[in-house]
């Protein structure tokens, strides 16, 4: 047992209830200021690994934690991965409630039980789901069962109402078992990683005046999904991202300046980039990326726009959808979509769909161009020859120039890489074949 599960003190069902409503808070904004924090991090010690931290005074904030420098505290991919995993927002909190030691011996407990009850059944299948279902959490089982004074029983926990309140059961009930599994691997996943890494290096807070624009997208942020998939989901789940610490996109004046629009919405400015990468790799004649859209669609309203790198000798491979092309590339900048992550066929389906209203409002603010092909073939999207102008000029040349060489190098190196990759996969099975 390490010193961050020794520190997990006593939880009582009225602070276990404390903590669930600091963590949903956490979970609707994405982040939480220090003083906030500082309750769930006395209690769970493991979040201190797990947490991004914020750095620096904000203007205003008044609550800034007394024994921190950091001023925030956000939630990070392993967290992300963890609710993506898991059916709701209430399973979400228990898992990281788990990861006190008191409060989860008594879910190991029931899972034991659970486990002896299947071993006793006819048909072994019963527990080898089980174990299954409780993924590598089964070794924590295991050991339970194994300990000398092991007798599991299946009766109500301490924190029997708050399982209520967040599931609708206690997790002693039957119709409880697949939300326990599903709880103890989160659990077990988080806690893990908790032991292999050290607390996440604090980033600065979101500067909103653009003059640093592109340090806002470094490693540990998080960026919130396009602004028709987040109205979408606060129908099921109201979120309110904070704009302090993510990358949030927010309402813009008809006569703003591009810088103002960069600043308030980053997935203008994410795929204004990558137009920009496009035309200036055009100009070294030496291969290229190609945005195309599949005949048939409205280059306004796009489903789908596929990415294409060119190679020297004008040879083509298709890398995927635009959707796909982002979720690789902020994969390797190590920014993760809040609230949702897309590495599932239908997450990215979903970012795909999300991305038609950034492009059509890109189309009309000329940043980008749509140019028709002949009939059957895909046309291409490239930047607007106003726009590109005026990425060489002030104020735009030093955010396009060197303010953003990270995030150019990285979408370049990605379609270099992914180019490569795919040209010899298919020289393998050409040799195979």
């Amino acid at each position: 047992m390490d010193s961050r599960t020794q520190a997990s003190g006593r939880v009582t069902e009225e602070a276990a209830q404390r903590l669930s409503q600091l963590l949903s808070q956490l979970w609707s904004s994405g982040g939480s200021s220090a003083n906030k924090t500082a309750p769930l991090l006395s209690a769970i010690p493991a979040l201190k690994n797990l947490l991004q931290p914020i750095a620096g005074a904000m203007d205003g904030d008044a609550e800034r934690g007394s024994e921190s420098d950091n001023d925030a505290y956000c939630l990070s991919a392993p967290l992300l991965n963890a609710y993506n995993e898991l059916s709701q927002l209430g399973e979400w909190q228990l898992a990281l409630l788990g990861l006190n030691l008191e409060v989860r011996a008594h879910w190991l407990n029931l899972a034991a039980a659970r486990c002896r009850e299947a071993g006793a059944m006819n048909d072994l299948q019963v527990l080898v789901k089980l174990i299954q279902q409780l993924g590598n959490a089964s070794a924590w089982v295991l050991a339970q069962l194994e300990s000398a004074d092991a007798n599991p029983q299946l009766i109500a926990g301490p924190l029997s109402q708050l399982e209520r309140d967040l599931l609708g059961h206690s997790l002693n009930d039957n119709a409880a078992i697949p939300a326990l599994c599903r709880i103890l691997r989160a659990c077990f996943t988080l806690h893990t990683l908790s032991e292999q890494t050290e607390a996440l290096t604090p980033i600065q807070p979101i500067d909103n005046t653009a003059k640093q624009l592109a340090s806002n997208w470094c490693h540990g942020r998080l960026l919130d999904l396009p602004e028709s998939l987040l109205n979408e989901y606060n129908l099921k789940q109201p979120i309110k991202p904070n704009s302090a610490w993510l990358l949030v996109s927010q309402p813009v004046n008809t006569e703003a300046t591009y810088i103002q629009h960069f600043a308030q919405q980053p997935w203008w400015f994410l795929l204004s980039l990558i137009s920009f990468v496009q035309d200036a790799w055009a100009a070294e004649q030496r291969g290229g990326l190609l945005l195309t859209l599949p005949a048939g669609q409205n280059a306004f309203a796009p489903s789908q726009i596929n990415v294409v790198v060119q190679g020297i000798e004008g040879d083509e491979v298709n890398l995927g959808s635009l959707a796909e092309f982002l979720a690789l590339l902020l994969s390797e900048l190590n920014i993760a979509l809040y609230p949702a992550l897309t590495d599932s066929a239908e997450g990215i389906q979903q970012l795909n769909r999300g991305l038609g209203p950034v492009i059509g409002n890109l189309l009309a603010k000329k940043i980008w161009k749509f140019l028709e092909a002949g009939r059957g073939e895909p046309g291409q999207y490239r930047i607007h020859p106003e726009f590109s102008d005026a990425c060489y000029s002030l104020p735009l040349a030093p955010l396009f120039g060197y303010k953003s060489q990270h995030l150019q190098q990285a979408i370049k190196q990605l379609a270099q890489a992914s180019y490569a990759n795919q040209k010899g996969a298919s020289a393998v099975n050409r040799i195979k074949s």
